[in-house]
């Protein structure tokens, strides 16, 4: 392998999975994680927790603080985190926990540290069937971003290339996926005790925020024992 990858890791589920993509493509990968100013900080610990694990070239941790604004519970605390009783019962619409332009500058300072890596690939983890509420996991968002990034880089639209492999996935095919992609079953549990979903910031997860359900749902759809409900209370 001769490609070099940058992988955009928030320490949750889905961008831990597509890291496990990217380590078998790449023959160095890199991260970075970004301090967003986001109100619970035990996702930048698991996301370190995991890098360790996965034995990046290297990890950096973006402090970014007080840039984003927004309404969303997840960097507003007056705003009330809403929970839910089941996957039904999620609305429809942009999802209360959107925080407005967040992959935009994410994506843009990663095109920035993969020209200084050297890396012709970045990584994320979003995924279509997050789109529910989430406007910028589209493919046709990201396909709008990685021109965006080549022109304004290099001139070429085809300089860096974004690579999404959980893009057209449900959660309960990214799971099986992350499984095959590990070694076996004990490396698989033992990266995903580490990682963090639960936007309440409840290690183990609350089960009732849009997140955890979503993740939920996956794991039992796949017939898979999520190492995290060993710690759920």
């Amino acid at each position: 392998m001769s490609n070099k990858g940058l992988i955009v890791l928030s320490g949750g589920q889905d961008s831990t999975i597509t890291a496990l993509f990217a380590r078998k493509e790449c023959h160095q990968l890199h991260a970075i994680t970004f301090d967003y100013g986001q109100k619970h900080k035990i996702e930048i610990y698991s996301a370190i927790k995991v890098g360790k694990l996965l034995k990046f070239k290297s990890h950096e941790i973006i402090k970014i603080p007080n840039i984003l604004k927004s309404t969303s519970p997840l960097v507003n605390p007056k705003t009330k985190l809403e929970k839910y009783a089941s996957s039904e019962k999620l609305p429809a619409g942009i999802e209360p926990t959107f925080v407005p332009a967040r992959n935009i500058l994410f994506l843009t300072i990663a095109g920035n540290r993969a020209v200084l890596l050297g890396c012709n690939l970045i990584y994320t983890g979003v995924c279509e069937e997050d789109y529910g509420g989430y406007p910028d996991c589209r493919k046709v968002f990201i396909d709008s971003m990685q021109k965006s990034l080549g022109l304004g880089i290099s001139g070429s639209s085809k300089h860096i290339k974004i690579k999404t492999p959980l893009m057209k996935l449900t959660k309960k095919e990214s799971v099986f996926k992350a499984l095959k992609k590990c070694k076996n079953m004990k490396e698989f549990n033992k990266i995903f005790i580490e990682t963090h979903t639960c936007y309440d910031g409840i290690k183990g997860g609350c089960g009732k925020c849009h997140a955890c359900i979503l993740r939920d749902r996956g794991f039992k759809e796949a017939g898979i024992l999520d190492p995290l409900w060993s710690l759920r209370k």
